[in-house]
């Protein structure tokens, strides 16, 4: 997981996100992209604790039908994240937020 900030408007998993709200927490492959495609104010941060976090989660362990299912029992929409990392991305962002 990444700490970035944005320069204009991005779509970041599924969702339009704008400067004014400030550092956001994506996923690495999303903040590879943003940085790929100049969106980001500066480059991405790796998140304090990240490993800590990352150990302790379980995400990893879990088929892509368990994320589903965990991410609508915490009420996360997992938005265009179709693929297991994708899901883990969204569910480990929304959890961060």
């Amino acid at each position: 997981m990444k700490i970035v900030n944005l320069i204009g408007p991005a779509v970041i998993a599924g969702a339009v996100r704008y400067p004014v709200e400030g550092a956001l927490t994506v996923s690495d492959v999303e903040a590879e992209q943003l940085k790929d495609s100049g969106r980001l104010d500066g480059d991405p941060e790796d998140l304090p604790g990240e490993e800590d976090e990352l150990e302790d989660d379980g995400l990893d362990a879990l088929k892509a039908e368990e994320l589903k299912s965990l991410a609508q029992d915490e009420g996360i929409a997992l938005g265009t994240a179709t693929t297991k990392p994708a899901m883990v991305a969204a569910i480990r962002a929304a959890r961060a937020a």
